[in-house]
């Protein structure tokens, strides 16, 4: 789990029991007075993430049924995974923190709108949210209203990527959120100024109009396709704790994860001039690297980084791949497994070049070898 989730720690049933009946409603008790929630009823599972949404965010969020029920452990490492990768931007303000102007594209936002909601309480970015399920959008709009951050985050209802980047209220939205930014804030540009920063030339740029997106595509190709990896969990290791929610469309796409981000990778070639970071989460370890050989070979040619990461919460398992065509080293941003696996550095010195062959003395001549380097 990534160092900053606040669900490092677990949360206290018994004061959520307290705060919230709704929540209580689905717990029971034993004699010392711990609480313990069932989480194969979708039910509970809903009532978990609306309590926790509201108790540690502030949230008012609704959710319909037979809608996909967000798991926040999972919701917060995928955007504090984007905070890091934004970093690298250097999009900072005189106090060095990050600009309240940064936006992001949202592709397939949800019923509970999870990630805009989060990422505008939490960290103050503006989102553009795209939803095709009908049922969603309704929801997506009115937790968006409940919780009067309209001026933060715009939901539309369409099936298109980066497309919607020329709908006419779109436009509008960025234009808002940038002039309200300059009026606000002011934005430091001596790390600009000094040749040795690396942030130089992206503090300059200001032809991006979306600072990054994410995707939590569905998926399976099919139900039977679900059905069957279901199983094949219960034979190879142990089953999540909480019961699977989302409706068909949630969960299923024609083609799988793959055909979807194949797409995503096809449209940011179109926009990259336009987006600064793309984005997805990905549910199958073995099609990360099928996704990052397709990322390079469909841009070939062009000047591209790509990274990813995985994501730990509790059983489930998810990776985040990110990809660039400008000039941003997001290889920094790793995984504790990452650093763990790196192999560490070794200096090999010949006993010939030394007078006595001891610890203290090696670091001795290291430090006249990197003094004359």
């Amino acid at each position: 789990m990534h160092p900053r989730n606040p669900y490092k720690t677990l949360p206290s049933f018994k004061e959520l029991a307290i705060l919230y009946p709704d929540f209580r409603a689905y717990c029971t008790f034993d004699f010392r007075g711990k609480a313990f929630l069932d989480f194969k009823k979708s039910e509970a599972v809903r009532a978990l993430t609306t309590s926790l949404l509201h108790k540690d965010f502030g949230l008012k969020v609704n959710i319909p049924d037979n809608r996909l029920v967000p798991t926040l452990p999972l919701r917060m490492n995928y955007l504090l995974w984007i905070e890091d990768l934004l970093n690298l931007t250097c999009h900072k303000t005189s106090l060095g923190k990050m600009n309240d102007n940064i936006i992001g594209i949202d592709i397939g936002t949800g019923a509970a709108c999870v990630y805009p909601l989060l990422g505008s309480k939490k960290f103050g970015w503006n989102f553009v949210a795209t939803e095709t399920d009908s049922v969603s959008f309704d929801s997506a709009m009115k937790n968006v209203a409940e919780n009067e951050l309209h001026k933060k985050i715009l939901v539309k209802q369409s099936a298109e990527f980066f497309d919607i980047l020329q709908n006419d209220n779109v436009k509008e939205f960025l234009q808002n959120v940038r002039r309200i930014s300059k009026e606000t804030e002011t934005v430091s540009l001596e790390a600009a100024d000094s040749d040795q920063s690396p942030c130089k030339q992206e503090s300059k740029q200001e032809s991006y109009l979306i600072d990054f997106t994410m995707c939590n595509p569905p998926f399976f190709s099919s139900e039977v396709e679900m059905d069957t990896n279901h199983n094949n969990k219960k034979e190879t290791r142990s089953q999540p704790r909480s019961v699977s929610t989302g409706s068909a469309e949630e969960r299923v796409t024609d083609g799988g994860e793959i055909s979807f981000v194949d797409k995503l990778i096809e449209k940011s070639i179109q926009y990259k001039d336009s987006i600064k970071i793309f984005s997805t989460l990905v549910g199958k370890k073995s099609d990360v690297k099928i996704i990052i050989n397709h990322i390079r070979e469909k841009t070939k040619g062009l000047n591209v980084c790509v990274t990813d990461t995985e994501f730990c919460q509790g059983r489930t398992m998810r990776w985040g791949i990110a990809w660039s065509f400008s000039e941003i080293p997001l290889e920094k941003v790793i995984s504790k497994k990452q650093k763990m696996s790196q192999k560490p550095y070794v200096l090999q010195i010949p006993r010939s070049m030394m007078a006595v062959y001891s610890i203290q003395s090696v670091w001795s001549q290291d430090s006249v070898m990197a003094e004359g380097y």
